[in-house]
């Protein structure tokens, strides 16, 4: 399996801003990515806070349209994931615009069971906010954790995980709060699971979950480089071509 990951693209026709984002280029950079780097991929994985809603600025439902339009014109298959950023939209408007089947949802390829997480949520009975949520609260609700190891347990293909924030306690405020009861059914189940990769920390990280190859990807928005990655998987690991700021990286089974 090879696909091309972005995230963290911030995107809004606001000019650079703090933390060196350069919030106007994302589109931009995401095109370039496609047309440089995206030969033989199967999708396209976007691991969310794809655009951003600042007031005087262009409303973000203009931004996320304006990045799913410039990817349909690829014809490469989106799947997308929220991150902190996209719930200041209804998440079931955002749902919508990106294609997604479902605030979390699976895909199959021919050889991998891919398994997008929503982990935006601050309240366990509002899985759709009223506002924008608190991007160092973030949790993983029952539900969904339920229907995670349900997918992993029987499915007869390998699994690979995508998600926004961070599972791996690297960046302590970046990390879900509940992020034990994940990974207590990611090394319950080790043998299957791939490689686990998610955005939402901007500098990035590489490591392993247990045996499990894991990958926190760098944000897009961040400078003037196309930092963004292809993933390759099959049966000898996992390896990471990054681009732009991205390291590569690889794992062996």
């Amino acid at each position: 399996m090879k696909f091309l990951v972005v995230t963290d693209l911030h995107y809004s026709d606001k000019p650079w801003g703090a933390n060196n984002r350069y919030h106007e280029k994302s589109v931009e950079k995401v095109r370039y990515a496609i047309e440089n780097y995206s030969e033989g991929c199967e999708f396209i994985a976007c691991l969310g806070d794809i655009a951003d809603s600042f007031e005087g600025y262009k409303p973000q439902k203009q931004g996320l349209k304006e990045f799913c339009d410039a990817v349909a014109e690829y014809g490469i298959p989106l799947y997308a994931t929220f991150g902190n950023h996209d719930t200041a939209m209804d998440k079931r408007d955002f749902i919508e615009m990106t294609g997604m089947k479902g605030r979390y949802y699976s895909f199959e390829t021919p050889e991998y069971l891919c398994l997008m997480l929503d982990s935006c949520m601050n309240f366990k009975d509002k899985p759709y906010p009223e506002q924008e949520i608190r991007w160092a609260e973030c949790f993983i609700d029952d539900e969904q954790l339920d229907w995670m190891k349900n997918e992993i347990e029987n499915s007869l293909k390998p699994v690979v995980i995508f998600t926004h924030v961070m599972v791996e306690p690297g960046a302590e405020d970046h990390t879900l709060l509940n992020s034990s009861e994940l990974t207590d059914i990611l090394f319950a189940n080790e043998e299957k699971i791939a490689a686990f990769f998610c955005g939402h920390y901007h500098f990035g990280q590489a490591t392993r979950l247990g045996n499990i190859p894991y990958v926190t990807f760098k944000a897009l928005c961040m400078g003037e480089a196309v930092t963004c990655a292809v993933v390759e998987i099959n049966k000898n690991g996992v390896t990471v071509t990054g681009y732009g700021d991205e390291d590569s990286v690889s794992f062996k089974r």
